[in-house]
This record gives C-alpha cells, sequence and structure tokens, in this order.
C-alpha cells in the first residue's frame, strides 16, 4: 500500500472521543511520574553523588 493511500485513510477517519477508562489511565500515569520525578529530586538532595 503507497503512502498516499494510508494518508488519504487517516485524513478521512474520524477522531473517537476517549473513553472514561482511558482518561484515567492518562490521568494516574502523569500522576505517577511526576510524583516519581518529586521523590527521585528528593532522593538526589539527600544523598547527592559524589563526584
Amino acid at each position: 500500500m503507497p503512502e498516499s493511500d494510508i494518508a488519504r485513510e487517516l485524513a478521512r477517519a474520524e477522531a473517537e472521543p476517549l473513553l472514561p477508562v482511558e482518561k484515567k489511565l492518562i490521568g494516574w500515569s502523569l500522576g505517577l511520574g511526576l510524583a516519581l520525578l518529586v521523590v527521585l529530586a528528593i532522593v538526589n538532595r539527600l544523598f547527592p553523588v559524589a563526584g
């Protein structure tokens, strides 16, 4: 299938709204990622790498 056909099909496709469970999953993933970044920053402050 040539790329022009794929581009045409993608342009014709309708956007589907996110399901509630997908929204929850995105929220939990972002929240967990931010929380782990904060934990990493705190650990880095308490135990700096000697170098």
